[in-house]
Parts: C-alpha cells; structure tokens; sequence
C-alpha cells in the first residue's frame, strides 16, 4: 500500500516540475520574441533593400523619409501595403505594384501621369494636366517647356488632385492623345480663337488651323499624315490648315 502512495507522490511531483518547466520554457520562448522583436524594429537595423522601377518623382531616400521608416532599409519597419499607400497618395502617379524578391528585396514599380497641356484658371496661374485632365500641379507660371499652353479657354477654380471638366479641355486633350509621341512634341501652343477655332503652334514656328473645337474628330489623323510627308523636307512653311478634307499648306516665298 506504502509503495503504491509513493509511486503516485512521485509521478505527481514529476507532473508539477514538468508544468513547471514548460511554463518557464514558455516564458523564455516569449522573452525571445519580444526581444526579437525590438530588436529587427529598432531605427539603426538594416534587413533588405527596396528597388523603384520607372519613376522620376520617388527615390528610395524619399519613400524612406515619407513612410517615416528612417534611413536605413528596414523591410520589418516598411511594408508592402505601406509603400504602396504612400506612393498611391501622390496624384502624379495612375498606378503601382510591389512585390518582394527573395530573400529580402522589395521592388516597386510605378507608373506617373504624364502632363500633357496648361489650362490657365480663373486666378491667373496655371493648372498641369495628364491626357484625363486630373491636375497634377498649380503653378505661377509656364515651368516645363515640353508642355503645350492652351490659350482662350480658362478652366475655372481647380485644385491638384481634381478633374477638369471643361469640354473644350477635354475635346484639347482628347485631339493630343490621339497624336503620335513624335508629333506631339513638337506643338508648343494652343489656342482657341473667338470663333471657337483651335490652332496649334508648332516649335517650328508656324500655326497649323485645326478648325472647330466640336470638329476634332479625324484631325490627329490628317495631322500625322502631313507631318510624315513633310518630315525631312527643307520647306519653310507660313502655315497650315487642316479644317477641311483636303489639306491646305502655304509656303513661304523665297526673297
């Protein structure tokens, strides 16, 4: 009987070191994972490297500095999701995407709206906008020369980060998108006349008349086919008008 009581002391102490033990290990586990923790989160660690792919307005300093992670990369401080926030929040840019690398690369890839006309506002300044005529900057003044100005038309009050919705900007804007990138970097101005006309100042020097702003229709079209029959031919042109079927080309007469 005394040995069957001692057996059951026994195994009941062993039970209660053994819980002791692993609640002890427990602790310990947990002890380590905080310690951890802090440690891979401190602002002097560095774990990883960020990559931006196609932008001209971020550069991993920036997004370091915006995302409040300090100077190092620290890919347990800066998340996917906290990038791409980040970078989604700028109005200059449509979209975004990231993924990781292994082992510990995050690589960003983004793609900016493309200002492509200045419409002047009811103020005096200027408002940049992309081909869907969302603001992307308020400026004083005409500041990137490889943007056309569109004269005669104001689009009202705006703010970065909205939409125009002036039809006459979006009739511009929807002739501009239709031109090939070649052609379009050479029109230097636009201008919409008293008689709702549009005319387009090339960096030539001469003005092509591209007729009614609700008659844009085809234009781009009729426009890039002169371009390439004129490109490379040493004539000095007056101007050009493209309001009818048949296109109209003066020369300038030699002296």
């Amino acid at each position: 009987m005394g040995f069957y009581q001692d057996k059951l002391q026994e195994d009941r102490r062993r039970s209660r070191i053994n819980t002791v033990v692993w609640l002890l290990g427990l602790l310990l586990f947990a002890v380590l994972v905080v310690a951890g923790w802090k440690y891979v989160h401190r602002p002097d660690f560095a774990f990883g490297d960020i990559v931006i792919h196609n932008s001209k307005l971020f550069t991993k300093e920036k997004l370091l500095q915006i995302t409040g992670a300090g100077e190092k990369v620290n890919l347990f401080t800066v998340s996917k999701s906290k990038v791409l926030e980040t970078v989604q929040g700028d109005v200059r840019v449509e979209n975004a995407e990231a993924r990781y690398e292994f082992p510990s690369v995050l690589h960003v890839y983004i793609k900016e709206r493309t200002p492509v006309l200045y419409v002047i506002t009811d103020y005096g300044n200027y408002a940049k906008v992309d081909r869907t005529a969302m603001v992307l900057d308020m400026t004083d003044g005409i500041k990137d020369a490889s943007v056309p100005r569109l004269a005669g038309v104001s689009c009202g009050n705006a703010f970065i980060g909205d939409t125009l919705q002036n039809d006459t900007v979006k009739e511009v804007l929807f002739f501009l998108d239709k031109l090939k990138p070649d052609a379009r970097e050479q029109i230097a101005d636009l201008s919409v006349d008293a008689d709702h006309k549009l005319v387009a100042y090339v960096r030539y020097g001469f003005p092509v008349i591209l007729g009614s702003i609700n008659e844009l229709a085809g234009k781009a079209d009729l426009l890039m086919t002169v371009f390439d029959e004129m490109k490379g031919k040493k004539v000095q042109i007056e101007y050009m008008d493209l309001q009818y079927t048949k296109p109209f080309v003066r020369l300038k007469k030699q002296e």
